[in-house]
């Protein structure tokens, strides 16, 4: 009987943890969290590395700093994986995307090129699906 009891335990235990799962989140953003951005690269503004990122080398040619440059696959798979991020739909500025999470409050503007790579130019805080996409490209220094 005890050897029951154990396994109904166990499977009540791992019930709760699925259901915990698949919960959804509560939100990292407060409706009061202003919007803040950081360029991909420290000393180096957002525009001129937009103007750059179609000839920078990807991350793993690179020597010294520069904006993590990858296959868009790998670009994707960061962004959803690590941050919970996903396109947000809208004209990007320039050609650029920008991708956001509800869940963690983040956003980050994305410099696709033509070889089937992409740069990330700036991220930030702040995110809101509530606000107009212009606010993150502004607050970028690209609008």
């Amino acid at each position: 009987m005890t050897r029951i009891a154990n396994r109904i335990a166990c499977l009540g235990m791992a019930g709760s943890v699925m259901a915990a799962m698949a919960m959804p989140a509560v939100s990292a953003t407060r409706p009061d969290q202003p919007v803040q951005a950081w360029p991909a690269m420290a000393g180096v503004d957002t525009a001129t590395l937009l103007e750059r990122a179609q000839d920078l080398p990807t991350s793993d040619m690179a020597v010294g700093d520069q904006p993590y440059c990858a296959d868009d696959a790998e670009i994707q798979q960061t962004l959803r994986h690590d941050f919970n991020e996903a396109p947000v739909p809208g004209d990007g500025h320039a050609a650029t995307e920008l991708w956001a999470s509800r869940q963690m409050g983040t956003w980050t503007l994305v410099a696709p090129r033509r070889d089937d790579t992409s740069c990330i130019i700036a991220s930030g805080i702040g995110y809101d699906a509530a606000r107009d996409v212009d606010v993150y490209y502004q607050t970028a220094g690209l609008r």
